[in-house]
């Protein structure tokens, strides 16, 4: 046989081969039982595969957090014993992040609202009470906020902003403003609050809570014709509504707590914002230098540029009274940094400084909420004040969605009615923020009765706030989301076929 006629061969039995590969098996089965306890096998098998990750996974973690107590208990005392002062605030913790996690795998809620509960539970059992530690408390939320705006900010397209800045801005401002004017006339006359400490609530009351329905945004994602990015429009003019709430909320809190001369209170609050974007703008854009984008750690040093500049300018705005400009100057800095960061090959919202921040989070979550449930104390009073402040919500609620129904005036019914549901939740900025007030009353030792009851009501009012609004929120724009936009698609994919 010559060298052609070899060939030849060799590449029929490729052929013969290849066909009896793709030839499924037909013929019958002869032990059913067999092919069942094989089955159960596999099964078995598969879910004993899936199942070790996570619990290795969460026994590590154990692990990890049993070596820290005995580390702490060992270094600092009886402290950090079973029943000491620093081992109950760390227990709760836990327990929160615990009851988070089982109340998101069982429900998909939030588990935010596990801590909240969480918290509420440990001070109504006379467990917990972080009114006990006000200096802590008060300096976890000057770290807080570096957290959760650096990590928000971190996913803004600038250009998206710049090119759709009257949709950003109306929906990120009309809202919030509307809202803000509600709460304070609502608590002016149900509430017999000052018009000062009604701005003071309602700056922190209309704060929107982008992170709890971004999940169920991002599954919606563009519309089909391109002509709505909702991740990118949820997120940026969220986070103008969440500039407003801090910005705003640090120059009334200045103005009630800080003794200065009038004149200089004025000026304080005409620059706050502006003095905070400035700040924000230049330290970003100095992170676009520092470090250069060929040194072999930029990675670490990118991210430590970025989080020890957020933390030491809200620290020091606080020290000096500038209340708000922090938290601006941390949004306006992180969204400039990432957008430099883009040019080099980090994708927004997807880096190792996006992946460092929702680290952090997830570890401080849990604090926030928990810490502020236990200011909410169960008394004879509350059913007076729970009844109005859910009229209260009502009110406000209906203003805040009407008016970002009327600011999407390009969209269609159904899609106004989805944003409406995505601009409803409350929790992030409210459980921050809210026991400031009563932490600085406390501090200065409670002399002013009054004060300190309109601290105790805020309080009680955005927890409930938080309780009501966030799992409508979510669960509404879970489930509604996609049930309204799909006719839109089933639209587009109809006249692509066409």
């Amino acid at each position: 046989m010559n060298e052609e006629d070899c060939f030849i061969v060799r590449i029929a039995d490729d052929v013969k081969d290849s066909m009896n590969q793709s030839l499924p098996d037909l013929s019958p089965s002869t032990d059913t039982e067999k092919n069942t306890s094989k089955d159960n096998v596999k099964n078995k098998g598969t879910w004993l595969h899936t199942s070790t990750p996570t619990v290795v996974h969460f026994l590590a973690l154990i692990t990890q957090g049993l070596l820290v107590w005995g580390l702490l208990w060992l270094a600092w005392g009886d402290g950090w014993s079973w029943n000491g002062k620093w081992f109950k605030p760390a227990v709760v913790v836990v327990i929160a992040w615990s009851s988070g996690q089982l109340l998101q795998r069982l429900t998909t809620l939030p588990p935010l609202l596990a801590a909240i509960l969480t918290g509420i539970l440990a001070r109504n059992l006379g467990y917990l009470d972080m009114r006990g530690y006000p200096h802590v408390d008060n300096f976890l939320r000057k770290i807080y906020p570096v957290i959760i705006l650096g990590k928000s900010s971190l996913g803004w397209d600038l250009k998206f902003m710049k090119a759709n800045w009257r949709q950003v801005f109306s929906l990120g401002v009309v809202p919030w403003t509307a809202e803000v004017l509600a709460l304070a006339t609502c608590s002016r006359y149900f509430l017999h609050y000052p018009w000062v400490w009604g701005i003071l609530l309602g700056s922190i009351y209309a704060s929107l809570s982008c992170a709890v329905v971004m999940p169920s945004v991002l599954k919606v994602g563009t519309s089909p014709d391109r002509t709505h990015n909702w991740p990118q429009l949820c997120s940026t003019a969220g986070g103008i509504d969440t500039a407003l709430s801090v910005g705003i909320y640090g120059i009334v809190y200045s103005y009630i707590f800080s003794d200065v001369h009038d004149a200089y209170r004025y000026t304080k609050v005409a620059l706050t914002l502006f003095v905070g974007v400035a700040m924000g703008i230049a330290w970003g854009s100095l992170a676009k230098l520092i470090p250069h984008s060929r040194n072999p750690y930029v990675t670490e040093l990118r991210v430590l540029f970025v989080l020890l500049g957020g933390l030491f300018g809200n620290f020091l705005t606080l020290h000096l009274g500038w209340g708000g400009a922090g938290g601006v100057a941390v949004l306006a800095c992180n969204a400039t940094a990432a957008n430099h960061w883009s040019r080099d090959g980090w994708k927004l919202n997807n880096n190792p400084a996006s992946t460092v921040y929702r680290v952090l989070w997830a570890a401080l979550e849990p604090a926030v909420f928990a810490y502020t449930g236990t200011y909410f104390e169960i008394q004879h009073t509350l059913t007076d004040t729970i009844l109005k402040g859910f009229g209260i919500l009502l009110v406000c609620l209906a203003v805040r969605l009407a008016c970002a129904f009327l600011m999407c005036w390009d969209m269609s019914v159904k899609e106004r009615i989805f944003i409406c549901c995505s601009w409803t939740p409350k929790s992030i900025v409210e459980a921050v923020l809210c026991p400031l007030a009563l932490n600085t009353l406390i501090l200065r030792g409670g002399k002013n009765e009054q004060e300190m009851e309109y601290a105790e009501q805020l309080m009680r009012l955005v927890v409930q706030a938080i309780l009501v609004t966030t799992p409508v929120g979510y669960l509404f724009t879970k489930h509604l989301g996609p049930v309204l936009l799909r006719d839109k698609r089933k639209e587009f994919r109809n006249e692509s076929e066409a």
